[in-house]
């Protein structure tokens, strides 16, 4: 099976009793969305993005979305609330390196939703499904030094801190410095 098969159905993915991880669904998330991205705590350290004040950009977003996982580009879950299926967060796998079996891996979420686990909980299902479903040997990412709440939520999954990287992460307000974390299949 070539890798692109395996984004021929998008799969959900259960957290726990309280959140689901569906695909997006732009109109009916809109809303919940432009309270995230309208937020600029939200994004102070998501590198390549920055708050939306137009709900018609978000539209597009949102669409695109859906459009980068049809192109096996991004694999992108909502985090939603199962009780209302209201989007509170996004989490994605992207940057794919197939030759090498590598992903990078994404999130934000909610800031109301901040300091209760949800992320670390969200970024478990989406690592086995990395692992077992895509059959990646790697998942990385690289985390703001000063994005503490990130970087727990990936050591309590498994993801090891393999370095600094000085000056490598731009931001609105400059240039950061980070930590490359990574999971190998076998950890």
């Amino acid at each position: 099976m070539g890798f692109k098969d395996y984004f021929k159905d998008f799969k959900c993915l259960k957290v726990d009793d309280n959140f689901i991880l569906r695909q997006v669904i732009p109109e009916k998330d809109l809303e919940s969305y432009f309270e995230i991205y309208s937020d600029s705590d939200v994004f102070k350290y998501y590198a390549g993005s920055d708050v939306c004040k137009d709900k018609n950009n978000l539209m597009k977003i949102l669409n695109n979305q859906i459009n980068e996982f049809e192109k096996a580009r991004v694999y992108t879950w909502t985090i939603a609330e199962t009780k209302t299926d209201k989007a509170i967060g996004r989490i994605h796998l992207s940057n794919f390196d197939c030759n090498n079996k590598i992903a990078n891996i994404g999130y934000f979420i909610n800031q109301s939703f901040w300091g209760k686990g949800i992320i670390s909980a969200s970024i478990k299902p989406v690592v086995k499904f990395g692992f077992e479903y895509l059959k990646l040997e790697r998942i990385h990412t690289k985390v703001a030094t000063e994005n503490v709440g990130s970087w727990r939520a990936l050591e309590k999954n498994g993801f090891t801190r393999e370095g600094l990287l000085r000056h490598c992460f731009e931001l609105k307000n400059g240039l950061y410095d980070c930590y490359m974390y990574a999971r190998l299949y076998t950890e």
